[in-house]
């Protein structure tokens, strides 16, 4: 199992180098991987997506979980981070992503934290691998309570806090933050499980300005809109929407490959 380096030191003068170079280690395909590799993309950082061999690489990470970072030097040396929520939190204040404050960090934390919790507890868990092994009849079920009462809820709360900050495309201030960019991949996530289509029956500039404003902000970004253009990001939709028609056959016809 690979360990994280304690070398305060090393590690610190590492981190001030120009040139740095990062690699994100996640399964072929979007879903876990979409925040980490949407603020890499966003940042416009020198990166490269890998797709481990899990069977021979889980032991070799240090929570044996993926995704993985690896900042590399100038010089070859390489720091590794694990563990999707401090990754992101790294690479959003390695990027000028964060807040300016504690306050202002607080709020981002809070509302990357909520998408971030959304996603994988109630689309990845409680709906995507829970509903798998259910009836047809279930499975629509869940359908129904994701599109009618989840989403809507979630884009809600959201929504009220986007207008208190002046519908400006933003959660904090007047510029892209961890929050913005978590909103945009999580969307974007959910509509390679459930459909573009269904995700803007509740998601769209007339039921929530705020963060479609938001979504579309981030999407504006050059670098970004070069990533989710680019054959890389084309193989990870195709990937994703087999993943998904394995999983989750009723669900297919909706997937965009």
């Amino acid at each position: 199992m690979k360990t994280f380096s304690l070398d305060y030191a090393e590690n610190s003068k590492i981190m001030t180098q120009d040139g740095l170079k990062y690699r994100l280690s996640y399964f072929g395909m979007h879903f876990g991987g979409t925040s980490s590799r949407g603020i890499l993309a966003y940042a416009g950082a020198d990166w490269t997506p890998t797709y481990p061999v899990w069977r021979d690489e889980k032991a070799k990470t240090p929570f044996e979980l993926i995704p993985v970072l690896t900042v590399i030097s100038p010089d070859g040396k390489e720091l590794v981070l694990a563990e999707n929520v401090a990754i992101d939190i790294f690479l959003a204040k390695q990027f000028g992503l964060h807040g300016t404050n504690h306050w202002e960090e607080a709020i981002i934390n809070a509302y990357y934290s909520n998408s971030n919790t959304f996603f994988f507890q109630e689309i990845m868990n409680n709906f995507f691998w829970e509903s798998q092994t259910k009836s047809e009849e279930e499975r629509r079920q869940y359908l129904d309570k994701m599109v009618n009462e989840q989403l809507p809820t979630w884009a809600r709360i959201h929504e009220v806090h986007l207008a208190n900050n002046h519908l400006n495309g933003h959660y904090v201030g007047s510029r892209t933050t961890l929050a913005d960019i978590r909103t945009t991949t999580m969307l974007d996530a959910l509509e390679k499980i459930i459909g573009a289509e269904r995700v803007a029956t509740v998601i769209n500039a007339d039921k929530t300005p705020g963060i479609a404003k938001v979504r579309a902000q981030v999407e504006a970004k050059p670098s970004y809109a070069a990533w989710r253009a680019s054959e890389e990001y084309t193989k990870l939709n195709k990937n994703s929407a087999n993943f998904v028609k394995d999983m989750h056959p009723e669900l297919a016809p909706s997937i965009d490959a």
